[in-house]
């Protein structure tokens, strides 16, 4: 955590004198579920996932892949200053339903770079690929190509949008940042009523997550980096939110203990709005138009969601 604090980029970038490149340089690391099995229980019961259908919450393999991507931003090719660096969107595509004794490989790589009105949009990239359970993988964090596994199959990717904050940029040949859609949730309905969220929240999820990012922890600890107070991880309410939804939407598969429940492929594409401070309480409000199904973790003083959610079916 430290070094990344410490991460301040390149200077002719972040002083805005020079466009900013992204290194071609990627971090991969094995997984043995059944190694895990502690903090995926841990996991599914701080997200709320039915931990009984035998399928890993697709935000395990996000949470996990965030931690890795720290490997990339302490590189010293990386343009951005890390501290202060903002998650703003999330999309996650499941090809393949994981279970919980798979043997995986996550593998992070930087994607691009945008303009973007307030600094550079940039995103990283990540696959898991799933191997045969008859082989043997040992975790590294080596460039060795992951796909070398004639039997592997990439289940899932993850696309992590960042925000980098600057106000003097070199924007030359670089693509405008395109504004996301918000849609209005006038007629959704509310699946999940004054959901209370504990001032104890953060830590709770850093004790799983590993992402001790102060931010998240204390008041104190939070105001330190300008925050009025400490915040919810978008990561859990985005894995929250979509625990949800799935039980309102696989009700009938999860109860008849189908495994998986849910279909496959499926995308779960994330907004994070605005900052959800600790403690409080939100309402999650779904709105299911067949073929996309709409959600946002909204409360009642604050009429801007502070998440949007879009899950596509097949």
């Amino acid at each position: 955590m430290l070094e990344l604090l410490f991460q301040n980029g390149i200077k002719a970038v972040t002083q805005g004198d020079m466009v900013p490149v992204l290194p071609n340089i990627s971090s991969n690391q094995a997984f043995d579920l059944t190694t895990f099995k502690d903090n995926i229980y841990q996991y599914h019961c701080c997200t709320d996932w039915p931990s009984k259908i035998g399928v890993v919450h697709p935000c395990w393999f996000a949470m996990q892949a965030i931690q890795q991507q720290a490997q990339l931003f302490t590189d010293k090719a990386q343009p951005f200053k890390v501290l202060g660096l903002v998650h703003v969107a999330n999309n996650i595509q499941i090809k393949q339903w994981v279970n919980d004794t798979a043997n995986v490989t996550i593998t992070c790589r930087f994607g691009q770079v945008w303009s973007h009105p307030r600094g550079y949009m940039f995103n990283v990239l990540s696959t898991v690929t799933q191997h045969s359970s008859n082989q043997s993988k040992h975790s590294d964090n080596t460039n060795a190509n992951a796909d070398a596994d004639a039997d592997a199959q990439v289940v899932m990717t993850i696309d992590s949008h960042y925000l980098a904050r600057q106000d003097k940029l070199q924007t030359a040949s670089l693509p405008a940042y395109p504004v996301p859609l918000i849609q209005a949730y006038d007629e959704s309905e509310i699946v999940t009523s004054q959901l209370p969220l504990p001032s104890d929240l953060g830590k709770v999820y850093a004790k799983i997550s590993g992402d001790y990012n102060p931010i998240h922890l204390y008041p104190l600890s939070a105001k330190l980096f300008g925050l009025k107070r400490h915040i919810a991880h978008g990561m859990w309410t985005k894995a929250k939110t979509f625990s949800t939804l799935t039980k309102q939407l696989w009700a009938d598969a999860i109860e008849q203990n189908v495994s998986p429940p849910f279909p496959q492929p499926l995308t779960i594409d994330v907004q994070f709005l605005q900052m959800l401070y600790l403690p409080g309480q939100v309402d999650i409000r779904m709105q299911d138009n067949g073929g996309e199904v709409f959600g946002w973790v909204v409360s009642a003083d604050r009429p801007k969601p502070y998440l949007q959610m879009r899950i596509c079916k097949p």
